[in-house]
């Protein structure tokens, strides 16, 4: 078996384990036991649980922001950009479900420790980072006002809407409705020019 491979299966053990336990609750015991890889193993990839969780949480970010940099280049419409990317939001909340209730579950409990919210706080500046690299390709944006805004600060927000309306919903235990996701694009779509 490749190490990437390796890694794969213990990512996606991992991915099951957290959705079904708590950060906390989650062991490496479960995770091995799921993955079928000697926990020794585990921790020659992710020396902690806190690494594991992390590298989960960012291969999920970068899925996101990979297809938002995409979108971005087919098109230089921006009211065509802001739809393509909240359907991708939708389709991808449709498919992934369970990414999104990991990622919160993982969030909140990465803040209740001091050693995991350094974790976090890594993980929050890649993100970050990663936002701002498409926000930089998005380009310059002409609000319907006529005021010009950058579009690192205009998908900043527009991820940042469609974030805590995921987040609303799944942290009460709720798929988000797709119709709340519509609204979004909606505001931003009458927000260009």
């Amino acid at each position: 078996m490749e190490n990437i491979n390796k890694k794969e299966i213990i990512l996606e053990a991992a991915r099951e384990i957290f959705f079904k336990k708590s950060f906390y609750e989650a062991t490496m015991d479960d995770i091995a036991q799921l993955s079928g890889i000697k926990k020794p193993t585990i921790y020659y990839y992710f020396p902690s649980k806190i690494d594991l969780a992390s590298q989960l949480m960012e291969v999920s970010v970068k899925k996101i922001f990979k297809k938002i940099s995409e979108i971005i280049y087919i098109t230089n419409d921006v009211k065509q950009r802001i739809k393509m990317t909240v359907d991708f939001y939708i389709n991808f909340l449709e498919e992934n479900s369970k990414t999104f209730i990991i990622m919160q579950r993982i969030g909140y409990d990465f803040m209740q420790k001091e050693d995991s919210k350094k974790k976090i706080n890594e993980l929050f500046k890649k993100i970050r980072k990663k936002q701002k690299e498409a926000g930089d390709l998005f380009g310059e944006v002409i609000l319907s006002s006529g005021k010009k805004v950058s579009g690192d600060l205009f998908l900043y927000s527009l991820v940042a809407a469609l974030g805590r309306t995921i987040f609303e919903n799944v942290s009460q235990g709720k798929i988000p409705k797709k119709d709340d996701l519509l609204v979004i694009k909606d505001i931003f779509i009458a927000s260009v020019k």
